[in-house]
């Protein structure tokens, strides 16, 4: 099914995007972070990252160099103001980027029902990893709520939704990773290994 554009969708949002955390944010973020058992040290690239939720959560992992890229100018531009030592890329994900080196993890969080290329979301994450490393798309919510969400904020983000298990797991297959886990409980977490 054909998605409309985003547009200018999350640059209007960004103003007001930190005030409007959904309860039970934090806890889920953090059985995230718990269930990828990040390395310190790692190489990390945040995608879809936004105004910068994920960045203090990265930082206490002890990550090594951190990159995060969004599509959005007034989301970087906000990212920016919070962190301003973070790198922060003003990017579409689901066309090429040049990164100076490889990456040891990619987290998608809260964001990947946005892109409307999902292979090409898969077979660049893979591109931009090195061996070993791992690539998560996880979110907050679980499939029934996000897609409840999404359905009552209606207009552009109408249509995007959390695809099933069972779909998720085939992109990280056919993409190329290995030991892949798909899991919606409280909150959707998955992963696949390069």
């Amino acid at each position: 099914m054909s998605r409309p554009p985003l547009g200018g969708f999350f640059d209007r949002c960004a103003p007001s995007w930190d005030n409007g955390c959904p309860a039970g944010l934090t806890a889920a973020i953090s059985k995230i972070f718990a269930a990828a058992r990040l390395h310190p040290g790692s190489r990390i690239l945040d995608v879809g990252a936004g105004t910068g939720i994920l960045y203090p959560f990265f930082l206490k992992a002890g990550a090594g160099a951190y990159t995060a890229v969004d599509s959005s100018p007034a989301m970087v531009q906000r990212f920016k103001a919070k962190h301003p030592e973070a790198a922060v890329l003003e990017a579409d994900y689901e066309k090429p980027i040049v990164f100076p080196e490889p990456f040891d993890v990619i987290m998608i969080f809260n964001a990947f029902p946005h892109f409307r290329d999902e292979e090409a979301v898969f077979r660049r994450s893979r591109s931009y990893l090195s061996a070993g490393g791992r690539l998560f798309i996880c979110h907050s919510m679980n499939r029934e709520a996000l897609n409840a969400h999404h359905r009552d904020a209606g207009g552009t983000v109408a249509g995007d939704v959390l695809i099933s298990d069972a779909r998720m797991a085939g992109l990280y297959r056919k993409a190329g990773f290995t030991a892949v886990r798909v899991e919606n409980t409280d909150h959707f977490y998955s992963e696949g290994t390069k």
